[in-house]
């Protein structure tokens, strides 16, 4: 249908069209996956040609076999009979499997011929094998072994027997029932048969698992039934996708990987083992009662084996498998703020203002799209004029402050010979947008209207996005970038136009998704009829909690106490493109609960430089997107290390970036949900993750935000962010939470340098800073508990997770004579009558304790700024055992430099419940000197304390008989050199 008009806004033409009409795809996945009764209809395939009968299938056999210079093996594969269940079967396979290293078994099943799509080398590096030779398998604590007819394989932990993963179908349970997803019958539940299926858009494995399994991972996705996954009835599908946070469905990110743990009744112990299956096409993940199953629509069987046996060890092996995360700038760290809805400088600048007159220690102000044009990236709406901007930006910095604006994905096009957006244009030239299969540029719809989007395998693509932000930092010197919708969103279905269809011509609108009025809701139990619009937990003195007759309770809280040459031949070197048949609608149909694939994404027949299609590289763009980022930041900034938060991410994402857990609500139970989306990204070895805190989409109110403002202060990345049109959250904006912010900021930044020996040591080794109870203590018990976490091996926190309450209970484990003193009052913790002990936590408060035997390296007084934090110097907190020891390291560098070539450990040992000592190493010298150190666990009054030999003066010495703690001030060390303090 023709434009029957052209709308002038803002000095450009934009169409007044006609809807186009709504895509009624064959299959809809309503009809698919969307019963109310139980059933045993399998899932349908989407085209005629094929069955969708897996019953049919009877794999593979194994035909030649040679052992390996690795000690691994490589065999070819033959089909025993055809199937063609979701797509034409492939005859021919080979296998390849490879003892890596002690730990890790690679086990890779793929076509002879290489025509299914892997990923290339420079999206995912594959990881370095340690093992070589023929002796290599006997050092692995990995067995590959294998049944020839049909085919199937095990993998087995040498050290304790267990087989860890098992392909064997006559082992495997079928399921022909459905069973319930978010309270609907799902057909994909269903699971009638285990053979190996290899077919050019349908690849199939299953695999055994224990009754009652405990798996992690397999996300991005918030699950119903917390961290620890539904072992019975998940479906996780892997399609990325723009959608606010929703529950049990595939969205922003893929990472298909999961840890188990069992309890080893002989060794009583956790012992933990991981699986990974590279594979960047679309993807369904299935668990049911002792069974895990793979459905992809296309590429390779790429599997990752981890040996463990710590949970700890699994996700480090995993870190080193996909690459260790990036050590981040310590400002990073800082607290950040932002909104939809800072419609000026002048706005922005007085939220800043407001927070320095609150005393609320603001880092780093952000801005949403309000500072674009139209919302086009890279030009200034005409309330950012560009030379204010720059001085806003510049105060910034001269306050010691940073900066962060966002970019989205999509790029908007010119609509006339009038129009003029040199990005675009740049682009265009250049060649670098992605295109229709008839070569034309793809125009999708987003933010800016009509819009195209980058293709990261043009090779000049990084040029083009190096000049955009060189061109926009000589106007606002940014210090990250915060990359948004780039899954990739995109708000219609389909190319708007193509070689057929100009864009006078186009029938496909973009909508306007702006929010128009403010919401009107808020968080369980407020009720605004009556409490207005402010969000005050009291009105006139009585609560507007519950208000309405009504004070529910939070249902997302649940708590059960109870070879290298080898590498390179199996690759598409020389650039094989694979050919798609059914590349709009495949076969079959992944759950992906937007429907069809190119809902509101980029199409999969989308192309790429080279001919390369979307639908196999879909789940990597967000990704590609980080990568080129980072290396435009690196130049741009060189020697400093790079901040990015992007939204969507693969597997090895946190080598070049950070992640926030996308659009949730404000509600106590997305407050709750967001500590299982912090341990998930810590197991995917993304650890700088965080949420929206308070909430972004809807009214958050003062209870939710007070509480929830202290909880994020202890994730890893603390950022306040809401809506356009929601009321204001800023911590300013109620005086119980300024309070309770401020708190909370101040113990934050007195924890940084642990932060920061944290995250060195996950760039380094790959361990996890944020941690469930269970990768430290090794019971059942800790298995479902994902409403507290620890912070490395040392600090538990436990939140108030309710509304209207005030006490909590949580569990402070006390196994090998461990126990807990609270952070704030160094009280220990009474677990006389058992390990569940019950806080009282008034509005304001959260329960943070620390662990006995640990010496923390802290700032000695937080200031407004990460800067005035560390100038202030530094503090060690000690906490005694029972035998009177502690220990800690501390990794301090100068929290900035990009590769990290200076850096000093601090080793502190306490012994004899009478000396501390402290053995640096390394070649960064500390500048800040040692003010305070704080012992608790001292039970008798010390006569005399010395450091380095020297007795201290009396004033400078306090004692607490009630909490046992020596607390020296003045001591004025060198944390460069070694030093002792004794007391007696």
């Amino acid at each position: 249908m023709l434009f029957s008009s052209l709308l002038s806004v803002g000095g450009l033409l934009l169409p007044s069209i006609h809807a186009a009409p709504a895509y009624v795809p064959r299959s809809p996945l309503a009809v698919r996956d969307a019963t109310t009764t139980p059933g045993s209809t399998r899932v349908l395939s989407q085209q005629p040609d094929f069955s969708g009968d897996v019953t049919k299938c009877e794999g593979y056999s194994v035909h030649s076999v040679e052992h390996t210079s690795t000690g691994g093996i490589w065999a070819t594969l033959s089909l025993l009979a055809e199937c063609s269940a979701y797509g034409t079967d492939i005859h021919s396979l080979a296998l390849s499997v490879e003892y890596e290293t002690p730990t890790r078994l690679h086990v890779h099943i793929y076509d002879t011929h290489l025509h299914q799509y892997q990923l290339d080398n420079s999206i995912f590096p594959r990881p370095n094998a340690t093992l070589s030779g023929s002796e290599a398998s006997h050092k692995s604590d990995l067995k590959f072994e294998y049944e020839e007819k049909p085919f199937a394989f095990w993998v087995t932990r040498k050290s304790d027997g267990e087989v860890l993963f098992d392909t064997r179908a006559k082992g495997i349970p079928t399921y022909d029932d459905t069973i319930q997803i978010e309270g609907a019958y799902s057909n994909y539940t269903v699971l009638p048969a285990h053979p190996l299926i290899f077919e050019d858009q349908y690849l199939q494995i299953s695999s055994k698992l224990p009754t009652g399994a405990n798996i992690y991972g397999l996300g991005e996705v918030i699950a119903g039934s917390g961290y620890r996954r539904n072992e019975s009835a998940t479906v996780q599908t892997f399609w990325t996708r723009d959608v606010g946070d929703p529950v049990d469905e595939n969205m922003y990110g893929v990472h298909a990987m999961y840890m188990e743990v069992r309890y080893n009744e002989k060794l009583k112990r956790l012992q933990s083992h991981g699986v990974f299956l590279l594979n960047s096409n679309g993807m369904d993940v299935i668990l049911r009662d002792g069974v895990i199953e793979y459905r992809a629509i296309g590429g390779t069987l790429d599997f990752y084996f981890l040996s463990g046996p710590s949970p700890n060890d699994v996700a480090a092996q995993y870190a080193h498998t996909v690459g260790l995360p990036q050590v981040m700038p310590e400002w990073s760290f800082g607290f950040h703020l932002c909104r939809w809805g800072y419609t000026s400088v002048n706005d922005t600048r007085s939220t800043v203002t407001r927070m320095r007159e609150a005393g609320i220690p603001l880092e780093v102000q952000w801005n949403d799209i309000d500072w674009m044009r139209h919302y086009r990236e890279f030009q200034f709406d005409q309330n950012y004029d560009p030379a204010e901007y720059k001085a806003f930006v510049d105060e910034l910095h001269s306050n010691g402050q940073h900066y962060i604006p966002i970019i989205d994905a999509a790029i908007g096009i010119l609509y006339n010979d009038s129009d003029s957006f040199d990005v675009y244009e740049r682009g265009h030239e250049l060649d670098v947008w992605m295109k229709n299969p008839d070569g034309t540029e793809y125009v999708g719809a987003v933010w800016p209207g009509l819009t195209v989007f980058p293709d990261w395998f043009n090779p000049n693509m990084q040029g083009v996005w190096n000049e955009a932000f060189y061109n926009f930092s000589q106007v606002v010197d940014f210090d990250g970038i915060w990359l948004d919708m780039n899954e990739p969103s995109s708000f219609v279905d389909g190319s708007a136009t193509n070689s057929t269809i100009s864009l006078n011509e186009t029938t496909i609108v973009p909508p306007n998704y702006t929010p128009s009025s403010p919401p009107v809701d808020f968080p369980e139990g407020y009720w605004p009829n009556t409490s207005g619009l402010s969000g005050n937990a009291t009105i006139g003195g009585s609560l507007t909690y519950g208000a309405n007759g009504s004070a529910p309770k939070n249902e997302a809280l649940r708590r059960d106490l109870s070879s290298t040459d080898m590498e390179s031949a199996k690759r598409q070197i020389g650039g094989y493109i694979p050919t798609i048949p059914y590349v709009d609608e495949p076969p079959y149909p992944i759950r992906n609960q937007a429907g069809r694939l190119s809902r509101n994404t980029v199409s999969p027949n989308a192309t790429h430089y080279g001919g390369l299609q979307e639908y196999n590289v879909h789940n990597v763009w967000g990704t590609m997107e980080e990568y080129a980022t980072n290396n435009m930041l690196q130049a741009l900034k060189p020697g400093l290390r790079p901040f990015i938060v992007g939204r969507s991410t693969f597997a090895g994402a946190g080598r070049k970036t950070a992640h926030w857990l996308g659009d949730n609500y404000s509600t106590f139970a997305y407050m709750k949900r967001a500590i299982q989306g912090v341990l998930q990204f810590n197991l995917f070895a993304i650890p700088m993750v965080g949420p929206d805190t308070c909430g972004f989409n809807g009214n958050t109110d003062e209870e939710l935000c007070n509480r929830w403002m202290q909880l994020s202060a202890f994730f890893p990345f603390y950022r306040n962010h809401n809506t356009k049109q929601a009321i204001s959250q800023e911590p300013y904006i109620w005086d119980s939470v300024r309070d309770a912010s401020i708190k909370a900021i101040k113990a934050r930044y007195e924890l940084l340098p642990y932060w920061q020996t944290l995250f060195a040591e996950a760039a380094h080794g790959g361990a996890p800073p944020v941690q469930p109870l269970f990768h430290e203590f090794s019971s059942p018990t800790y298995l479902a508990i994902d409403a507290q976490f620890l912070i490395g091996p040392s600090i538990l926190v436990t939140p108030v997770l309710q509304p209207n309450e005030s006490t909590v209970s949580g569990l402070f484990p006390t196994s090998n004579g461990v126990f807990w003193v609270d952070w704030w009052t160094h009280k220990k913790v009474d677990t006389s009558g058992g390990e569940n002990v019950t806080l009282t936590l008034p509005l304001g408060e959260i329960g943070v304790h620390v662990r006995s035997g640990s010496v923390i390296l802290v700032y000695d007084q937080a200031g407004y700024t990460i800067a005035d934090t560390r100038e202030g110097g530094y503090g060690i907190l000690v906490v005694l055992d029972g035998k009177g020891y502690a220990e800690g390291v501390a990794k301090v560098d100068d929290g900035a430099s990009l590769p990290v070539t200076e850096q000093t450990c601090l080793t502190f040992t306490a012994k004899n419940r009478s000396c501390l000592t402290s053995a640096p190493n390394g070649n960064y010298t500390i500048g800040g000197k040692l003010k305070t150190i704080t012992i608790v666990g001292v039970w008798k009054v010390p006569k005399k304390v010395t450091f380095n030999g020297h007795v201290m003066d009396g004033h400078k010495v306090k004692y607490d008989s009630q909490t046992g703690t020596v607390r020296i001030k003045g001591v004025e060390g060198d944390l460069s050199s070694g030093w002792e303090v004794k007391w007696w």
